[in-house]
């Protein structure tokens, strides 16, 4: 209150040094503006946290946003894996299509392939499927099973 006080006090003399009556306006809406900065600046200092939303509900927003970008992620990656290996197994004249590949983004950027699921020719497409990919990789079939959710 005493900045208000003492603003105000300023302002009045600075309209009574000032004789030009021209100015009454500008004189007028600087007094006004100086006024409200002074009265609304200790109100600026008040604790206003019981009106902000909770911390812990935007972290869950956050992490299901976060969990959902690295499904959209991993869900494209698959799809790729998925396209170069069809175009391998093609390059090498092998009669067997990889349907689906599940695999896991860690966080420091490596893909972990857990299954691959494939029809025709598995026994072939095995062999070069886990020389490319690795011999932990589970290679299961999956034609009816795809031909029914299709």
């Amino acid at each position: 209150m005493l900045c208000a006080c003492c603003t105000a006090f300023g302002l009045t003399i600075a309209e009574l040094l000032l004789p030009a009556k021209r100015f009454d306006r500008q004189i007028r809406l600087l007094t006004a503006v100086l006024m409200m900065t002074a009265i609304l600046t200790p109100l600026a200092k008040l604790d206003l946290s019981g009106f902000v939303p909770d911390d812990t509900a935007a972290e869950i927003q956050s992490a299901d946003l976060q969990a959902a970008a690295i499904q959209m992620q991993e869900q494209a990656v698959a799809e790729s894996v998925c396209r170069a290996l069809n175009r391998a197994l093609t390059e090498k004249q092998v009669n067997c299509r990889v349907l689906d590949v599940s695999l896991h983004i860690q966080p420091d950027g490596c893909i972990s392939i857990n299954e691959v699921t494939a029809e025709g020719n598995l026994l072939t497409g095995t062999v070069f499927l886990r020389e490319w990919l690795g011999a932990d990789v589970m290679i299961t079939e999956g034609g009816a099973q795809h031909a029914a959710d299709g």
